[in-house]
């Protein structure tokens, strides 16, 4: 059987994940329960061992956004 991989909702996330390993919230697949949370603390999702910084991304565009 294949996997279905689906590309995580989290807006900045690069990651992609199996549909029967996501954390489904509304509708929407993610990654992990930091992705499904929106990064309360803007911590990095699971991925940041390969390489996705998406937490840190949203910070970096809030901040450029009250520039």
């Amino acid at each position: 059987m294949t996997a279905v991989l689906l590309l995580c909702d989290c807006s900045l996330c690069k990651r992609s994940v199996e549909e029967s390993r996501s954390i489904r919230v509304g509708g929407q697949h993610f990654c992990s329960e930091t992705c499904a949370k929106g990064h309360p603390n803007m911590e990095p999702c699971d991925g940041e061992r390969n390489g996705c910084h998406c937490g840190i991304g949203e910070l970096e565009l809030l901040l450029a956004a009250t520039d």
